[in-house]
This record gives C-alpha cells, sequence and structure tokens, in this order.
C-alpha cells in the first residue's frame, strides 16, 4: 500500500555515524574511502552538515525531503536516531514506533502496523492498553 499521499515521510540528516575524522569514542568507526565509503568529515557547523545532507541525497538519488538536525543533536537525542533508525512520529511528535539501528533492526511490517494504526486515529498515536493483571477482579 502506498502513504505518500496520507503520511509525510522525511530524512533527518543527524550528526554523522561514520565520519572519515572520526572520534571512535564518540562517533564509532572511521568511514574508509578507500572502501567506498563517503570521504565525510563531522559537521562544525549547520551549513555544513546542509552540503552533507544535499551530497548524500545526490549520491544516493534520494527523493525524500531532508531535514537537517541542529548542531545540538535535538532531534536525534529525542527520537534516539544514532547511527541510523526508522521512527513513525504522530502529528503531537509521539513515537509510535522505534526501530533498532540499521538496517538489520529496520522491522518494515511493525513499523507500517504502526504507521496504520496512526492514520486510522486521525494522525495521533494510541498505546495500546497494557494486558490486563490476570489476578484482577473482573467487572
Amino acid at each position: 500500500m502506498a502513504y505518500k499521499d496520507k503520511a509525510e515521510f522525511f530524512l533527518v540528516y543527524i550528526r554523522e555515524a561514520h565520519p572519515t575524522d572520526a572520534r571512535p569514542a564518540v562517533d564509532g568507526r572511521a568511514g574508509d574511502p578507500s572502501r567506498g565509503q563517503p570521504d565525510v568529515k563531522q559537521a562544525k557547523s549547520v551549513d555544513e552538515r546542509a552540503i552533507a545532507a544535499g551530497r548524500c541525497s545526490k549520491d544516493l538519488k534520494l527523493t525524500l525531503p531532508i531535514i537537517i538536525d541542529d548542531m545540538q543533536g535535538t532531534a536525534e537525542k529525542a527520537y534516539g536516531g544514532w547511527p541510523d533508525r526508522i521512527a513513525v512520529i504522530d502529528i503531537a511528535g509521539r513515537i509510535a514506533y522505534h526501530s533498532g539501528p540499521g538496517p538489520g533492526g529496520f522491522n518494515l511490517p511493525a513499523a507500517e502496523r504502526a504507521l496504520k494504526a496512526v492514520l486510522a486515529n486521525g494522525g495521533k498515536w494510541s498505546p495500546p492498553a497494557p494486558p490486563k493483571d490476570p489476578g484482577e477482579a473482573k467487572p
């Protein structure tokens, strides 16, 4: 099923997961251009991050609009985006689905179920009710 007429999809460009100038304790392992990985340094400004995002979009031929995270990592922290994730977020900013690190942690069927639930509820996430305690009195 196509959702592009029912929901908005974005790539949120946060800090680099594998910059070529990586600080291993902060950034993880460095990118390696000799292995075909892009030569991208960790951005020091929003302008540098926007340039890297534009290059990413062009190199990967992306058609998604890109949102650039600020240098404080507000979106990354709010939605646990590092190094890469898939998230379904409702119109109030609540997380209806949050994947593990990709691509191995991506669960597209679960993301689609969450998206369908949000759309069926007018764009709002309504978490399922917790299961009843079996010892709880029945009405």
